[in-house]
Parts: structure tokens; C-alpha cells; sequence
């Protein structure tokens, strides 16, 4: 009896030894500090950058842990020229049609690649400025700059997470590359002397300030597989004036005239805050044939 009683009391202690080992390990876990850029699960943030201006997206650097930091930690990024490499092969593996581009240093600056985590702050994060002119980029090509943490001054950094490619996503008060943008179209579509009423909608992407550029007629196209030959051959450009006037010109190797009547090619607000262009013009289809369209093409929210 006396032996069993001995034999549990043993096994009690062992039991008890082991888990405060084990609590001692998760509250190490909990409480350990660990430096870490913020992304998805391929390691892209991406950031909508207004054309026509110069503006600013940030890149934010966090300390994980339950506690805050007792004292100031300075976190250096530098360029990492594997990133996008690698993200294309892992992708795209040889269709090079695919792959992302390095956003040109005539596009960006980042005056200071240092940021510095503040004991005396609420908060557990930093924020390294970049500044972004997207002027001239192409709505259909993935932009990134590839950055990765160089050195922390305290703590450590979390492997998993001490990459980021920073995607610059273009757009203008029309369209953005954010998320599709849709507009609803009706009118008529002519061909030859057959006339007949559409409703289709239509993608739009942005191009500059004040143009954007979508497919013509009631052609449209998804812009997942979408070809650079499609584009060509299809899309045209509306310019979206001042004087609330729009100017139709084609985009590449679409022939396309635009219907002169003032009447017929203008642009209003909504009384929904929806932006509508009115627009009469022709276009050659890939077969040659000339098609007329006077339509009303309404932003979708």
C-alpha cells in the first residue's frame, strides 16, 4: 500500500513539474518580440496611387508579442532583387507574358530606409514612406517594388514575414485597378442599316488623370485572361475633358471615329454620384465591318 501511495505521489510531481515546463515554454512564445513586415500570403501589400500626382503609400513594419516594447528599435529594409523573380517562376513559371515588373526608380523614391519602433508609442508598428508618380504605367502590367528587412537593432525577425513586394495599383476619379471597375451600357448599336438596342457591361481601366480605356461597341473581355493582341485590336481611349466634353481616339489598332455631335459626346454626375458618358462613335470589328454606337455608359458602384 505504502509503495503505490509512493508511486502516485511520484507521478503527481512528475505531472505537475512538466506542466509548468510546458506554461514556462508558451508564456516564452506569447512574450517574445519578433519584427515582421506586413503582407499577404505571397507577400504583396498593394496600395492604390491617384494618376496625374505624386502621392504616398507606406510599407508597415510591426512587433508581434504581447508586450510593448521597453525600448526604441530601429528596423533597416533594403531592395531584394530575388523577390520578383521568384514570385514570376512560382507563378507563372515560363509564360513570361504573365510576369510582374519591377517598378522603374524613375516611378518611386524612398528617402530613408530606416524606420524606428517607439517605446513611448501605443502603437506596435512603423510606417516607411514611399512615393509614387504612376504616370505613364500600364493598367495591365503588375508593378512591384521588392523589399525585404536588412537588420533590426533588437529582437528578432520573423523569417516567414521579413519580405514584402509592394504593388502600386493604379487609378483615377473614372476606374481603378484596385478591383474591376464596371459600367452599365445602353443605346443602339447600327451595322450597316440594321439597328438594334444594348445592354452590356463594360470594363474600364484607367490610363491617365483624365482617360480611360475599355473595349469598343459590346465587345468585352476578362481581364484575368485577357491578350495584349486583344487589347490592341479592340480597346479605345475616352478622354474625359474639362469643359465636360469626351474625346473618343483609338488606343493601339482599333480604327475608331468619333460621331462629331457635341451633343452626343459628353459626361455628367449622377444624381447618385455615378459618373455617365455620352458617346456616339464607329469602329472598324475585326471582321471590317463599320459599327455605329450611340450609348450612355453608367459608372457602377
Amino acid at each position: 500500500m505504502k509503495r503505490n501511495l509512493y508511486i502516485a505521489l511520484t507521478l503527481l510531481v512528475a505531472m505537475a513539474m512538466t506542466s509548468c515546463d510546458e506554461n514556462a515554454q508558451f508564456r516564452g512564445e506569447l512574450y517574445k518580440k519578433v519584427i515582421y513586415v506586413l503582407s499577404n500570403t505571397e507577400y504583396i501589400f498593394s496600395t492604390e496611387h491617384q494618376l496625374g500626382e505624386t502621392t504616398t503609400g507606406y510599407v508597415t513594419v510591426y512587433c508581434g508579442g504581447t508586450e510593448h516594447i521597453s525600448s526604441d528599435v530601429t528596423v533597416e529594409l533594403e531592395y531584394d532583387p530575388e523577390a520578383i523573380p521568384n514570385y514570376n517562376y512560382i507563378n507563372y513559371d515560363l509564360d513570361e507574358s504573365k510576369y510582374a515588373k519591377e517598378l522603374d526608380p524613375s516611378h518611386y523614391s524612398i528617402d530613408n530606409y530606416k524606420v524606428v519602433l517607439k517605446a513611448n508609442s501605443e502603437d506596435n508598428y512603423s510606417l516607411l514612406p514611399i512615393k509614387v508618380n504612376p504616370d505613364g504605367l500600364c493598367p495591365d502590367s503588375t508593378y512591384f517594388i521588392p523589399l525585404r528587412i536588412k537588420s533590426v537593432s533588437n529582437h528578432e525577425i520573423n523569417e516567414n514575414k521579413r519580405y514584402v513586394m509592394y504593388r502600386v495599383l493604379l487609378k483615377n476619379d473614372y476606374a481603378t485597378m484596385k478591383s474591376t471597375t464596371y459600367y452599365q451600357v445602353t443605346g443602339v448599336e447600327t451595322r450597316g442599316s440594321d439597328a438594334s438596342g444594348i445592354s452590356v457591361t463594360r470594363i474600364v481601366a484607367p490610363l491617365s488623370k483624365n482617360k480611360v480605356r475599355f473595349f469598343a461597341g459590346t465587345n468585352t473581355y476578362n481581364p484575368s485572361t485577357v491578350t495584349k493582341e486583344e487589347i490592341a485590336k479592340r480597346a479605345i481611349v475616352a478622354t474625359i475633358n474639362d469643359d465636360k466634353t469626351i474625346t473618343i481616339t483609338p488606343y493601339a489598332d482599333c480604327e475608331v471615329e468619333q460621331i462629331e455631335d457635341p451633343e452626343s459626346n459628353y459626361w455628367e454626375i449622377n444624381k447618385y454620384n455615378q459618373y455617365v458618358f455620352h458617346m456616339a462613335y464607329r469602329f472598324k470589328d475585326t471582321n471590317g465591318t463599320w459599327v455605329s454606337m450611340v450609348e450612355n455608359c453608367v459608372q457602377r458602384n
